[in-house]
């Protein structure tokens, strides 16, 4: 498979909606993920090693599989705040989930 961009960014980003669609145009292969779905929906494992002078692994959605070795770009922008994922707890859990699973 040719080189990929991967776009990390949640589903109503209009803007990213913009540059998936120009590198469509241009075919352009591209994977969308929202890092705030890291869990169920969104899993991947990498390896960067000695002499390895490229990542490794795969990320892993309830549609595709990227290996990450293809990745040539990525697009970060505006993804879903983790704290959503945490939002049905109580507030002191909550915080805690959050401050520890990596952002507002």
């Amino acid at each position: 498979m040719a080189p990929l961009v991967l776009v990390v960014t949640s589903l109503e980003d209009v803007t990213a909606d913009l540059a998936i669609t120009a590198l469509n145009d241009r075919e352009v292969p591209v994977a969308r993920v929202d890092s705030g779905d890291i869990g169920p929906g969104l899993t991947f494992g990498a390896r960067l090693g000695a002499g390895a002078p490229v990542w490794s692994g795969r990320l892993h959605t309830t549609t595709r599989e990227v290996e990450l070795g293809e990745v040539a770009a990525v697009y970060y922008r505006r993804h879903t705040p983790y704290s959503a994922r945490f939002a049905h707890l109580p507030a002191q859990q909550r915080d805690f989930a959050t401050a520890e699973g990596g952002g507002p």
